[in-house]
């Protein structure tokens, strides 16, 4: 006996519910889908000449071709009768459709991703989704071609997506932006996604063009020890990482110290520290890098400044100052900022001046005209 090949599966979208806050997935052609666990209803893929007709099964509204009698529900694959009720089920799409308009019920729409100008790398272990809004925007072209590609494509130690972040970073910092320092990054990925292993791989890649000096700046001192599993996951255990707070304040690269090169892991009140002498952490920091400094910085956690621009009566905080006092010491350093909640409010983006958003030669002049423009 012979089956019937089964149809592709369709490409689908990812919503979050409004209601309950779980997701669930929509096929393409699907209109309006109620959330499986708690019947809240969300709009998705409207044709407006498309005939509507719910699901007697999934109970999805789907866009069906007018010229057809049945046709299969491009959710569960059901046939369904186009023409049955189909006043009824327009004039309730156009109620939701006037809902979600009004500030009703508004679910978060989002669809899987994958790099769409990238080919290298194995598929992310995870799921991972976009804004529905966010995939329709293209992304740049990528004119970077990693000096590490062999190694990754051989180890599989990124996934297609962390690399592709790692190419469109390195392509970045070749910039600069229009007041003169070099151009930073963002990495924003939420949780889970593998920033760390992402910022290891820059390092590696930098490694291999001979910038050897790395300034890892993050929120506990802990986090040194995942920055080390990170490296030796990339096949990098050949560079060293130092804790900043375990090192004397003089200078790192004499020989009682011995810090050449590597990577110094800091936390952000170390960055803030000072001895009893009156030298600081900053200051030993730059000295060890030097006045022509072009390797890495990389905030982790980078939301720690975002108080540089407090709200009104408040102070800036001694984190943001010194995060954009070391941009400024070192313009010529590749600058990653990476955090899934980088700002919550365009204030909080004070810190982020390599990329470029405000500042000479810009639109804005300076960050208070940023600040102030209508959205």
């Amino acid at each position: 006996m012979n089956r019937q090949p089964q149809p592709p599966p369709p490409s689908t979208a990812r919503a979050r519910c409004a209601g309950c806050r779980t997701y669930f997935s929509a096929a393409q052609g699907v209109a309006e889908l109620p959330c499986p666990n708690c019947q809240m209803p969300h709009v998705f893929f409207v044709d407006s000449s498309a005939v509507k007709i719910r699901c007697s099964s999934c109970k999805a509204v789907v866009n069906a071709p007018s010229n057809l009698s049945k046709f299969p529900c491009p959710q569960c694959h059901v046939r369904i009768d186009v023409h049955a009720d189909v006043e009824e089920v327009n004039e309730l799409v156009n109620e939701v459709e006037q809902e979600e308009g009004d500030g009703g019920i508004a679910g978060e729409t989002f669809t899987d991703y994958r790099p769409s100008k990238l080919s290298i790398g194995s598929p992310h272990p995870d799921p991972i989704v976009e804004t529905s809004s966010l995939s329709a925007v293209q992304p740049p072209e990528p004119t970077y071609d990693p000096k590490i590609k062999n190694d990754l494509e051989r180890s599989k130690a990124l996934s297609c997506l962390q690399i592709e972040t790692l190419v469109y970073a390195c392509q970045r910092h070749l910039q600069h932006v229009p007041s003169g320092p070099r151009a930073g990054f963002f990495i924003g990925d939420g949780a889970g996604v593998g920033k760390g292993r992402t910022v290891a791989g820059l390092i590696w890649e930098n490694w291999h063009h001979g910038r050897r000096k790395t300034l890892w700046i993050s929120v506990g001192s802990d986090l040194k020890f995942d920055a080390r599993r990170d490296l030796d996951d990339m096949g990098a255990s050949c560079i060293s990482v130092h804790a900043l707070n375990k090192l004397p304040y003089t200078k790192l690269d004499t020989k009682s110290v011995g810090v050449r090169e590597g990577v110094i892991f800091s936390t952000y009140s170390s960055l803030i520290a000072s001895s009893d002498r009156g030298r600081t952490r900053m200051q030993q920091l730059v000295q060890w890098c030097g006045p022509k400094f072009d390797g890495l910085i990389i905030f982790d956690e980078c939301h720690k400044a975002k108080n540089l621009v407090p709200e009104k009566d408040k102070k800036p905080t001694k984190t943001g100052q010194a995060v954009l006092d070391i941009q400024a010491q070192l313009p010529e350093a590749r600058v990653v900022y990476c955090s899934a909640t980088g700002a919550s409010e365009p204030r909080n983006m004070a810190y982020m001046v390599r990329l470029g958003l405000w500042g000479a030669g810009t639109f804005f002049p300076d960050f208070g005209e940023f600040l102030v423009c209508p959205r």
